[in-house]
C-alpha cells in the first residue's frame, strides 16, 4: 500500500511539474517562454533564438551560462531586429543596462538570423529530432 502511494505521489508530482510522459523526450522550454512575436509559436521562437546565436534553449546549460554580456546583448538585438519582444525586461542596450557594450554602440553590426548557426548549435547536436532543429 505504501509503495502504491509513493508511486502515485511521484506521478502526480511529475505531472504538476510538467514532466508528463508526453514531454519526457523534449528539452525544457527555457528561453522560448520569455520571447514573443505575434503569430509565432514556441518552436518559431526557439528557431529564432538558435539562429541568433543562442547555443542552447535551456538557460541552465553551461554554454548559455558562459555567454558574455555582449554576446547576450547581441542575441537580444538580433531577436528584436527579427520582430520579437522580450517579456518583462528592457533591452540590453537600454540606458539603464549595458549601453557601454560594443553591440550597443552606434554603428554596431547586428547579426542576421542564420539557419546554419541553428542547425550547428550545441542544442541541435544534442536534440537532433527537436522541432527547432528541423531544416
Amino acid at each position: 500500500m505504501k509503495m502504491l502511494f509513493n508511486l502515485l505521489s511521484l506521478l502526480i508530482l511529475l505531472t504538476v511539474a510538467g514532466c508528463d510522459i508526453e514531454n519526457i523526450d523534449k528539452p525544457p522550454r527555457g528561453e522560448t517562454a520569455v520571447w514573443e512575436k505575434l503569430g509565432a509559436d514556441s518552436t518559431e521562437v526557439g528557431k529564432a533564438l538558435l539562429e541568433c546565436g543562442l547555443p542552447h534553449l535551456n538557460y541552465l546549460e553551461d554554454e548559455v551560462q558562459k555567454l558574455s554580456n555582449n554576446e547576450n546583448a547581441t542575441i537580444d538585438a538580433c531577436m528584436i531586429q527579427a520582430g520579437f519582444h522580450y517579456k518583462g525586461r528592457a533591452s540590453w542596450c537600454s540606458p539603464f543596462n549595458g549601453r557601454d557594450l560594443p553591440i550597443c554602440q552606434p554603428g554596431a553590426v547586428i547579426p542576421q538570423r542564420s539557419v546554419e548557426k541553428r542547425l550547428n548549435s550545441p542544442f541541435c547536436k544534442k536534440y537532433k529530432n527537436a522541432d527547432e532543429c528541423q531544416p
